[in-house]
């Protein structure tokens, strides 16, 4: 008696399993067909995505050694390619190394574009401080003190990631126009600032030899007459600030 109602119970079952075919057949069906085709189409994207990162790497190094090469059109050209059509980070540093390779002949057009990508949102934040910085700096060999101030002030906020670079420029900015007050309030503030990089910290320290000297304190023969601040990849002291480097003219003796 029991094998009949479990041969009942098996008949209904198949039933109700028929039946659900039936009626769901068509949605699971182009359901499993939507993830095979999704699960292909991520794996073409990732795989074309690294060609066209690939790509785009031997295309930039290419734009370097033609850069480091002195064939400045060539590299601008190439860098201006690869900002138009290059993967997004590549592209970026394009524009970026692009503003570099044109600030040789046109610092005028090299600050407007870097300026253009400092404003750029969809820039990352990181990269818009370089452009800003850069921009500063071009700016500042410009003379025009007002606007170079306009670049600077923005990243010497608490947490600025270059913001030791932009205190250090507005110093010499304001030595440079014999704005001693305002050189001399910038200086001490690095100088007091024990988290700052020690070589900016040491450089300040010179430039408050520079400045007194400005105002009349005599020099010693041999010591310091001028400081030229120039761009470098490095302070030494910190990953992330590029810091200055420092040309040190001696006094001659007489």
């Amino acid at each position: 008696m029991s094998d009949i109602f479990r041969e009942v119970d098996e008949e209904v079952q198949r039933d109700q399993v028929e039946n659900l075919w039936k009626r769901y057949q068509t949605p699971i069906i182009v359901l499993a067909v939507l993830i095979v085709a999704g699960t292909g189409a991520w794996s073409y994207y990732k795989t074309e995505r690294a060609k066209a990162a690939e790509a785009a790497n031997v295309r930039f190094l290419a734009a370097v050694a033609d850069a480091e090469a002195g064939k400045i059109a060539e590299a601008v050209a190439a860098f201006d390619a690869i900002a138009k059509n290059g993967p997004s980070g590549y592209a970026t540093l394009a524009r970026l190394r692009g503003a570099e390779e044109i600030a040789k002949t046109d610092k005028a057009k090299a600050i407007e574009l870097l300026d253009a990508l400092s404003e750029d949102k969809k820039v990352d934040s990181l990269t818009r401080e370089v452009a800003e910085l850069r921009g500063a700096m071009y700016t500042m060999e410009q003379g025009d003190r007002e606007k170079t101030m306009v670049k600077l002030g923005p990243l010497m906020t608490e947490n600025g990631s270059f913001r030791y670079s932009a205190q250090e420029w507005t110093g010499l900015d304001a030595l440079e126009d014999k704005d001693f007050d305002e050189a001399e309030r910038v200086f001490n503030m690095l100088l007091r600032d024990t988290s700052a990089p020690l070589g900016m910290r040491q450089r300040a320290q010179a430039y408050q030899g520079l400045l007194h000297a400005a105002r009349g304190v005599k020099a010693k023969a041999g010591g310091i007459s001028s400081i030229t601040p120039v761009v470098e990849s490095g302070d030494g002291q910190s990953g992330t600030d590029p810091g200055v480097t420092v040309e040190m003219k001696e006094i001659e003796k007489k």
